[in-house]
């Protein structure tokens, strides 16, 4: 269409030479008649040179392209002599070039259409004649196979992949058909042999019915006898649920105020260390139920070990530490002697181990009069990912006659003097054989009498290439922060009740007080407490019945709900918590692990008072607060907490204190770490002062 403006428009300004030279209008209008036969011209004008209209018409009927759709094209009228003598000017419509190009693209649609729908029709005629028949037939034929007709053979010519499937479903018809063609045969081998089997059965059934007679009295009275060990079982285990849920009890009182009296201010040394005793004879005999409740679950199967990473040095140290403290009392010499091979950290149930150690030291104590107590670790075939470690525990005590090696290992077995077998009960040996046991070794004793026993086990665990955050200070809980919140105590004990009220007010609680579950529900609907602290063995109502009661009542339904109590049955606990205790704690409860758990589920944020590791809260003044002795002092201190001699240290503690009294609070720290046994505690505190704070 451009193309034809141009030409149309150079037609004009060549016609129109002439009328504009000889100013005759009326010679242009053919030229105009036969331009404006063109439908598409809207309008031409001509001017002369002075821009004058000379001639001029227009159609605007003829714009069909709406605004914009016209197309207007000028040219200059030049004489023969190359002068500019007028201007032509020539307005074309584009609507037909726009109904020319919608119909040039609708055929091009439909053109394209076409061709997908004839390309769609072949494909599918293709893939059914290709693809989707020869697959059909297959599907027939594997089905009369699956169906057991192997007689008509399957023929295929075609020779592609769908070939190739179609040749191996006939060779697995030919291996089936060959297959049940000897089944077949067998099956008639079979049947001879039952024929005469049946008659073998029937001279064998007169046998077999006596024998059923015989085993029917047999079984009768083995379920007799089952029945009867089942009451015992069970007798025993409520026994067992019974005395520990009566000696927890107490022990949860004894233990609590232990702890709450530790953390006070002001505490002399003769105090502090009073406290400590009764802590530790308290856990003592925590330790023995426990001893009773793992021998119940061992010998039901129903004991599991908990690996977690040791660091290993450490670990033992401790051990070592606590040992010594016994083993000096009665002046004998421990002796540690660790490989130097030992790994840094490995995976175990470091409080299992811990148990066997201590039950094998303790016993090498106590059964030696003079001499010493060695303790060697050695690691046998260290790799990057596993390590055997060998435990030898030697004495120079009374020693084992031969006759009474294996006799030591049995539950409440003991032997020796009788003055000796006083303080245990005889469970140590057996329990700790049986864990060694479980961590897939056993313990190994040889014995001369008179001269001292030998005790070793071996165990491969894996080690830990993990880091493990080493404890350097005890942090107790004083308060929190943010507003009051209200607790509840649900305890028929009234010393229980108190020792936890005494906890929780004097770290910011209002707390109420319960004595069965019955009226701890009344309280909970009363006061709407933030967290519930709930026995389970309670008169009127246990407290399984009244934390389901709680979960039902609208309004307090989402209080936190802590089981504390005495038993330590499965049964017990698993109850709570489908009842919707939140958590169960075991008593004697560990008053920091509760803490925590409040400050949890509570969303608490507590503060804290940093003590050092294994102090307690004595009132003592801080290491930084402290006179240092001179240089020469601090030096002989290093080299005794290197050593481990806390006898040698309290002795060098009296010896600081008297050079002058204002090393009191100076040796009074050390005495007490020293009693207590911390001596990481002392290499700490020691080293701080060998840093420049000494007196020189």
């Amino acid at each position: 269409m451009l193309s034809d403006h141009q030409r149309l428009t150079e037609i004009l300004a060549l016609g129109v030479q002439e009328p504009l030279w000889n100013l005759n209008p009326d010679a242009g209008l053919p030229l105009f008649e036969s331009l404006l036969g063109d439908k598409r011209i809207v309008s031409i004008t001509v001017r002369d040179n002075k821009g004058r209209e000379f001639l001029s018409r227009q159609y605007p009927e003829r714009r069909r392209g709406g605004e914009g759709g016209q197309l207007t094209l000028e040219r200059d009228v030049v004489s023969q002599g190359g002068e500019v003598i007028g201007r032509v000017g020539l307005e074309m419509d584009k609507g037909q070039l726009y109904s020319e190009v919608a119909g040039d693209r609708l055929l091009f649609a439909w053109t394209v259409v076409g061709q997908l729908l004839l390309s769609l029709i072949l494909i599918v005629t293709l893939l059914q004649r290709r693809v989707l028949e020869p697959i059909k037939r297959l599907m027939r034929e594997s089905a009369r196979l699956a169906a057991r007709d192997l007689t008509t053979p399957f023929v295929w010519e075609q020779n592609d992949e769908l070939g190739s499937l179609g040749v191996s479903l006939e060779h697995t018809r030919r291996a089936l058909q060959a297959l049940f063609s000897e089944i077949e045969a067998k099956n008639l081998m079979l049947e001879k042999d039952i024929k005469q089997r049946t008659l073998t059965e029937q001279e064998l059934q007169r046998h077999r019915d006596h024998l059923e007679e015989l085993v029917r009295e047999r079984t009768c009275e083995l379920q007799a006898a089952k029945e009867r060990a089942d009451i015992a079982n069970k007798a025993k285990s409520t026994f067992l649920s019974s005395m520990t849920h009566e000696l927890r009890t107490p022990l949860n009182a004894i233990l609590g105020y232990a702890q709450i009296l530790q953390h006070e201010k002001g505490l002399s040394e003769r105090q502090a260390v009073g406290l400590h005793t009764i802590q530790q004879s308290g856990e003592h005999l925590l330790t023995l139920i426990t001893d009773l409740l793992d021998l119940a679950k061992i010998e039901s199967g129903k004991f599991e070990l908990l690996p977690e990473p040791v660091e290993v040095r450490p670990f033992l140290n401790g051990i070592v530490d606590i040992m010594r403290v016994r083993a000096e009392q009665k002046n004998l010499q421990l002796i540690f002697e660790p490989a130097g091979s030992l790994p840094q950290t490995v995976v175990l149930d470091g409080n299992r181990l811990r148990q066997v150690l201590f039950n094998l030291l303790g016993n090498a104590i106590k059964f030696t009069d003079a001499g010493y107590i060695r303790m060697r670790v050695s690691c046998e075939h260290a790799s990057a990912f596993e390590a055997r470690l060998t435990f030898e525990i030697e004495d120079t005590g009374v020693g084992i006659v031969k006759s009474q090696l294996e006799r030591i290992f049995k539950p409440f077995e003991q032997v020796g003097d009788t003055h000796r077998k006083l303080g245990g009960t005889g469970l140590g040996l057996s329990i700790s054989r049986q864990l060694v046991c479980l961590m897939g070794s056993d313990i190994q004793v040889s014995s001369q009498f008179g001269a001292g026993s030998r005790f070793s086990f071996g165990i491969v665990v894996p080690v830990s290439t993990g880091d493990i955050l080493s404890v350097g200070a005890m942090r107790v809980a004083v308060g929190y922060r943010g507003g009051r919140k209200k607790a509840l105590i649900v305890d028929d004990i009234v010393a229980n009740r108190e020792m936890l009220r005494d906890l929780l007010s004097g770290r910011g609680f209002d707390v109420h007080l319960a004595s069965n579950g019955q009226e701890g529900v009344e309280q909970a609907v009363k006061n709407r407490p933030d967290v519930i602290l709930m026995d389970v063995v309670m008169p009127v109502m246990d407290g399984v019945e009244a934390t389901r009661l709680i979960r039902q009542t609208s309004g307090i339904d989402k209080v936190t709900v802590i089981a504390i109590s005495a038993t330590v049955a499965d049964d017990d606990q698993e109850a709570m918590r489908r009842a919707g205790a939140d958590e169960f704690m075991s008593k004697p409860v560990n008053q920091g692990v509760l803490l925590e758990k409040i400050g949890e589920h509570l969303g608490l944020t507590w503060v804290y008072e940093t003590l050092p590791s294994g102090e307690g809260a004595t009132g003592g003044t801080a290491t930084q607060q402290l006179a240092a002795p001179p240089a020469s002092e601090i030096s002989a201190l290093y080299q005794l907490a290197l050593e481990g001699n806390m006898r040698d240290i309290r002795q060098r503690a009296d010896h600081i204190e008297a050079i002058d009294q204002k090393y009191k609070p100076f040796a009074d720290r050390l005495r007490i770490l020293a009693k207590s046994y911390q001596s990481k505690a002392i290499l700490e505190m020691v080293n701080e002062y060998s840093e420049g704070k000494a007196d020189r």
